[in-house]
């Protein structure tokens, strides 16, 4: 671990804090003086670093590309005022990705830094839209074969395509093309959230009931993203790895409520006092799971986790 590498993880760190604080959730035109000064300190910085450290060590050429772009690129401070928030989101997402890329090298020297997780709208719709067609896909038309079979066969060609993207620049491009509208800045450089979904619904398809089926993949689909939204917004009281408590809070109480809505639809047999204990433990179970999945992908961890808590509780229950 070299000294140089030690001493980018601070600035790292608030390079992370800037992005964030850049995010369209956060973004003010009230910031924008005090997000300069800012720039131009961490610039100062990563300039002094490189400066006193010789030319062949790993970091400096990302430490000096990261200069020039935290330099260079900021919006100019006498744009008109309609092009301003289109700028400054531009810049955001040019440091998303220097900074995932800087985020790579930090973890080849066994120092860790927090990935961005940043708010796409794109993705958060892709999000609530397949997890709730995947529930009536399950409550109404898959056998108990097939609630694993169909999994199956998405989840390889997902591994596929990640082989592929690892191994080929051709398939590394064709995924950017295909995913890139909604993919994390991070999952440039690890497996995509789709495989690990992939995944995920080969495990509970395979081990669980419709019921505990369609439980975790409407808290995946509706609580995960407002559990973002509102963490990235409101997300004051931080709890574990960047995780906010009004974050955690919005996971557990609308998969709760997407859990009541679910059943009232498909599982009248069960009682009210049933229905809220169930969707209950599995909105926790998956919340849980939200917020400790740091090395784990989340999409892999939330509908198992969901899924299982379900099951315990309605076992516990008798339903």
């Amino acid at each position: 671990m070299s000294t140089l590498a030690l001493e980018t993880r601070p600035v790292a760190l608030a390079i992370h804090h800037l992005v964030k604080d850049l995010d369209p959730s956060r973004w003010r035109a009230s910031l924008e003086q005090a997000t300069r000064s800012r720039i131009a300190e961490l610039e100062r910085q990563l300039r002094q670093m490189v400066a006193r450290v010789r030319s062949d060590e790993p970091l400096v050429e990302p430490l000096t590309e990261l200069s020039s772009l935290l330099r260079e690129s900021v919006p100019a401070p006498d744009l008109p005022q309609a092009e301003i928030p289109t700028a400054w989101d531009r810049y955001r997402k040019q440091l998303q990705v220097a900074y995932e890329e800087l985020r790579g090298h930090l973890r080849a020297s066994k120092i860790d830094v927090p990935t961005l997780r940043p708010t796409n709208y794109a993705r958060s719709l892709a999000h609530a839209s397949i997890g709730l067609f995947l529930v009536y896909v399950v409550e109404e038309w898959l056998t108990a074969q097939q609630r694993w079979l169909v999994p199956l066969c998405f989840a390889a060609s997902f591994w596929l395509m990640e082989a592929a993207r690892h191994y080929t620049d051709t398939g590394r491009r064709f995924l950017l093309w295909l995913f890139g509208p909604i993919a994390h800045p991070h999952e440039r450089y690890r497996v995509n959230s789709s495989t690990w979904f992939g995944t995920a619904l080969v495990i509970i398809g395979a081990l669980y009931a419709p019921l505990h089926c369609a439980l975790a993949l409407a808290i995946l689909g509706v609580a995960d993203p407002a559990a973002g939204l509102i963490g990235r917004r409101w997300g004051k009281t931080k709890l574990v790895a960047e995780r906010s408590l009004e974050g955690t809070l919005a996971f557990v109480v609308v998969g709760a409520a997407a859990s009541l809505v679910v059943m009232a639809i498909w599982h009248g047999d069960l009682t009210w006092t049933q229905r809220i204990v169930i969707g209950f433990g599995a909105a926790v179970s998956g919340g849980v799971a939200e917020l400790f999945s740091n090395r784990v992908d989340d999409n892999l961890s939330i509908p198992v986790s969901a899924a299982t808590g379900s099951f315990l509780v309605a076992t516990l229950l008798g339903a």
